[in-house]
């Protein structure tokens, strides 16, 4: 199309806001930056009074490889001393699609940071956005 074209009425200029084939970027699902925000991938977080006086920790993941998971986290009955001081035992509820499993969880008094080792997963509701509940690498 020569660049002296006219174009009718109602039309963007040639060039204006247009992407390969003529389409908007918007309408083939490209976001600039200054549209909105791309969608939340996780969330977590904590209530110091939820289930009968005990703190309760709840979140959320989405990921390719694992799908869905929620999960729900409260101190465990029993108070047992282990190595470290600043670690409690928590029960974790996880559930992803129709099948749910009991985990046991470390919960980081100091940072307040939980986490599931079986999993290979954490939760953090100090983070920035909402919390964050996903996956982490030990360290060697």
């Amino acid at each position: 199309m020569p660049n002296y074209y006219q174009m009718p009425n109602g039309y963007l200029p040639q060039g204006f806001n247009q992407g390969y084939n003529g389409q908007s970027y918007v309408a083939r699902g490209f976001r600039p930056q200054y549209h909105s925000r791309p969608r939340k991938k996780s969330g977590c977080k904590y209530n110091p009074n939820a289930k009968n006086g005990a703190p309760v920790i709840t979140g959320w993941n989405k990921s390719r490889s694992r799908g869905f998971i929620s999960f729900i986290a409260s101190p465990h009955k029993k108070k047992s001393k282990g190595k470290n001081p600043n670690y409690e035992t928590w029960m974790v509820k996880v559930t992803s699609g129709i099948q749910t499993v009991w985990h046991v969880g470390q919960y980081n008094l100091t940072k307040g940071i939980l986490t599931i080792p079986d999993l290979n997963m954490v939760a953090n509701p100090k983070a920035p956005n909402g919390g964050f509940f996903g996956s982490f690498l030990k360290r060697r």
